[in-house]
């Protein structure tokens, strides 16, 4: 269950509408729509305000999610990184014709440790 899930989930288990908890938060209805339906990440400010009201710890929630995202994406440049090892000293490799998979490797680790490359929020269809 995504963020946006479990925050209409527990709007819902109150009884609160969209409208309400907007008014109650002061963010707007279209704020609160498009959290639920994973059109944006929400804010700090917006899950603080939501949390406050729906007595759920939001922040901590996303951060569960994000620290999930972060583990698939190391483990992706992990599998990467073991099969260019593999291709580089197991295979006949040229670096003339194929270097450029190094360059893409290369920069994909800087990518990822600089914290550039992130898994999108995911949208619903």
């Amino acid at each position: 269950m995504d963020l946006g899930d479990k925050i209409k989930s527990a709007r819902t288990q109150k009884g609160i509408t969209q409208k309400e908890l907007a008014e109650i938060t002061g963010l707007t209805e279209r704020t609160i729509q498009r959290i639920e339906n994973h059109e944006v990440e929400p804010s700090v400010y917006s899950l603080n305000k939501i949390s406050e009201i729906l007595s759920f710890d939001f922040q901590t929630e996303k951060m569960r999610i994000m620290k999930r995202r972060n583990q698939i994406i190391y483990t992706v440049m992990i599998v990467w990184t073991i099969a260019l090892a593999f291709n580089l000293f197991f295979t006949e490799f040229s670096f003339d014709n194929r270097w450029w998979e190094i360059v893409i490797w290369f920069m994909t680790l800087v990518f990822v440790v600089t914290g550039q490359i992130y898994i999108p929020y995911r949208r619903r269809k």
